[in-house]
């Protein structure tokens, strides 16, 4: 179980159940994202069985959102394509959405039982998992606002399954703040088995540009699939050009789904792709960045009876008149044909799934991290609010989808004689001699034009006049630093000061300085980007201290930023100026 959003291991179709009661009306009402359907091989006559990956994911809002979808979740959750006509729901107490904190699954084995055995999966389990009874219950400690978090779990065949058996799986989930509707998966030992065609597509497309999205599967199981529904999944910068009434759309922080069900006869052996009167496309957004496509198949669950009535589509929406269709594909094209199943994101051996798949792109596009600079005073024992801010200049966005990953990070040096005295969600306290040091991360995004503030809590301990600390943002480094982003051309803003108790006296650049701010980068090694070159010491550079030395560093900023420490009613006014080649 991992927070990420892992559109191979969960390209998963939507298996929320319908709204929650009204008691809960007040709450943000977010979907439990997985597969409506899993087939399992048959188990071998002797050894183990095979498992299968099955992952269940959960996008919760970022502080201060709710859930974010095309028409509202109880809409997609009570959608005739959502594949959960008997799903219950779960969640907890609460108006202002989840505000961070432990996520608990509860997996309901009863469902499955002389069916499947369930266990926790991923790569290198960390016994997140523990069994109770006729339950498993998993627990994910400190998620972000934002975050994705993922249930992964492992599923095979239970000894003496025959071909045909099948139950289905539950799995509930509490967050503080949010209800949760739950997920219900129906499993199935043999039948059809769905394999997606690989996806060959332009990975380096321009914002703003469109490619067709021909999707292809074949069926290579033992049985027919009465019904199919295809998934999309997209990350935010990417988007599905076009509405079908038969296509169920949920929009979360960093990503969309959409899942269509496909009526019909799917039989063993046949291959079927999209029809050209029902085309897909996807097209690149202004602030599309580094982003990800995942897509797959499964097989239609109990209840789907293909498009919903016209004046109720899935998307919530009015309805189109469009319908997504399939054809079956001519000639001799055999299952085998099809590019060998990929390789989920599990680890050196994972459990492979034919029927979800992932594609990477990486739009050129570029995005613009500053940092403001901060400044405090006040006697001894003052105490004082101040907020750290950093901006996403854009044009695009900034998403990491690792597991547990910050879009960025910055690194505050507080001046001397001030003292933190309570540390805000996202940071954390850098131990060492001397005065306090803070790394702040952010969420796994930061969209295009985005503000995002750490506010300190902060006591004068002593007056220094003059004291000077210092901001610099970046992307997350190997030990949790800031560090130069390869997709930020202007790195001159990536750095500010933190300044206590200005006297008024001026402190300018000097005759000698430059004119502008000089990057506060040093490049790390030959991988750090064309634009890296030596600099001089006194800008401060990446070492074992982090991105700015204690000495030097901040100095640097002084002497060759063009700062200026002015009296105009005790506050600082500090200028910088940004780099900004070709901009206006």
């Amino acid at each position: 179980m991992r927070q990420r959003i892992a559109l191979l291991a969960v390209c998963g179709l939507f298996a929320a159940g319908p709204a929650v009661p009204s008691a809960h009306a007040a709450q943000p009402l977010i979907a439990l994202v997985g597969p409506a359907a899993l087939t399992l091989p048959a188990r071998p006559a002797t050894g183990d069985a095979r498992p299968t990956p099955l992952a269940f994911r959960l996008d919760l809002p970022a502080a201060g959102e709710g859930p974010g979808a095309d028409g509202d979740a109880a809409t997609s959750a009570t959608s005739p394509t959502s594949a959960t006509d008997t799903a219950g729901a779960t969640g907890t107490t609460g108006a202002d959405g989840f505000g961070g904190g432990d996520v608990t699954f509860t997996v309901e084995l009863s469902g499955v039982a002389g069916v499947a055995v369930v266990r926790e999966g991923g790569a290198a389990p960390a016994a997140r998992c523990a069994a109770e009874g006729a339950r498993l219950i998993c627990v994910e400690r400190e998620v972000r606002p934002g975050a994705s978090v993922v249930l992964d779990l492992d599923v095979s065949a239970e000894q003496g399954a025959g071909t045909g058996a099948s139950g289905t799986l539950t799995v509930t989930a509490g967050a503080a703040g949010v209800a949760v509707a739950a997920a219900v998966t129906r499993v199935t030992v043999g039948g059809p088995d769905l394999a997606v065609e690989e996806l060959r597509l332009k990975r380096d497309p321009k914002p703003g540009e469109s490619q067709p999205l021909p999707l292809a599967f074949a069926n290579r199981g033992t049985g027919p699939a009465s019904g199919v529904v295809l998934e999309l999944t997209t990350t935010r910068g990417l988007e599905l050009a076009g509405r079908y009434d038969n296509c169920a759309y949920r929009t979360g922080p960093t990503s969309t789904t959409a899942l269509c069900t496909v009526a019909g006869h799917f039989a063993a052996g046949e291959v079927w792709e999209t029809a050209a009167d029902s085309p897909l496309d996807l097209r690149a957004a202004p602030f599309a960045r580094a982003e990800v496509l995942g897509y797959g198949v499964t097989p239609a669950g109990p209840g789907h009876t293909g498009r919903p009535a016209a004046d109720r589509p899935a998307h919530g929406g009015p309805a189109t008149g469009r319908t997504l269709t399939l054809v079956r594909r001519a000639g001799a094209t055999t299952p085998g044909a099809l590019v060998p199943p990929g390789r989920a994101s599990r680890g050196a051996a994972p459990a492979v799934r034919a029927d979800r798949r992932e594609f990477g792109f990486a739009v050129e596009n570029a995005a613009d991290l500053a940092i403001e600079p901060l400044a405090v005073r006040g006697a001894v024992g003052t105490r004082v609010r101040a907020a750290v801010v950093l901006r996403n200049h854009g044009p695009a966005w900034v998403f990491d989808p690792r597991p547990g990953a910050a879009a960025a990070v910055v690194d505050v040096r507080v001046p001397p004689g001030v003292r933190v005295t309570r540390v805000p969600a996202g940071c954390r306290v850098v131990p060492g001699r001397g005065p306090a040091r803070l790394l702040c991360a952010t969420g796994p995004s930061v969209r295009e034009s985005e503000r995002v503030e750490f506010v300190l809590e902060l006591r004068i301990e002593q007056v220094v006049p003059n004291a000077q600390g210092a901001l610099v943002v970046g992307g997350p480094g190997p030990r949790g630093e800031p560090r130069r982003a390869a997709f930020d051309p202007y790195p001159a803003n990536d750095a500010a000061l933190f300044l206590a108790n200005a006297t008024g006296t001026a402190i300018g650049p000097g005759p000698a300085a430059p004119a502008a701010i000089p990057d506060p980068w040093i490049a790390q090694d030959p991988t750090d980007g064309p634009g890296a070159r030596e600099r001089t010491s006194a800008a401060g550079g990446l070492g074992d201290d982090g991105p700015l030395a204690p000495t030097g560093g901040i100095a640097g900023l002084l002497g060759f930023g063009g700062a200026a420490l002015v009296a105009a009613g005790g506050a600082l006014y500090a200028v910088f100026r940004r780099r900004r080649a070709g901009r206006g």
